[in-house]
């Protein structure tokens, strides 16, 4: 079951290069585009996902021990539905909500905790990419009708 999820996170990572080479634009007149964030988070998740695969396919241990967990599924489907949340409401809001509700319905830390964690990590993320390095982030659709 483990290596199951670990193949569909490659997937998603390979889904989000592929998107933010070709339809983002990975890198725009000398500087970083649309898809440099997703392109690069996305390999990181790669890199690891097949890390965990090599160490799941080359284990001594016992394959039989195994048994279902669903919550190994979250990960994934949380890959995926960053990936839609992006697309829909732009990577700035996604990335706040996404870490809103992961540290406090999954990690069960206290709303101050949680939302201190995820205005200062959506700060930080604004001001190194956006700021800084001037990557334009996807705003996603609903903002887009405005």
């Amino acid at each position: 079951m483990d290596i199951l999820i670990v193949i569909i996170e490659i997937i998603v990572a390979l889904v989000w290069i592929q998107q933010g080479i070709v339809r983002y634009q990975f890198w725009n007149d000398g500087k970083p585009g649309g898809g440099f964030v997703p392109v690069i988070f996305a390999s990181l998740v790669l890199i690891a996902a097949v890390a965990i695969l090599m160490r799941e396919v080359f284990s001594k241990k016992n394959k039989e021990t195994y048994t279902f967990q669903p919550g190994a599924f979250v990960p994934a489907a949380a890959a995926v539905l960053g990936g839609f949340m992006i697309q829909v409401l732009g990577i700035l809001l996604s990335v706040f909500l996404f870490n809103t509700i992961w540290m406090r319905f999954l990690s069960r830390y206290s709303w101050v905790k949680t939302l201190i964690s995820s205005v200062l990590f959506t700060a930080f993320i604004y001001g190194i990419f956006r700021m800084w390095l001037r990557v334009p982030f996807p705003s996603g659709f609903i903002f887009q009708l405005f």
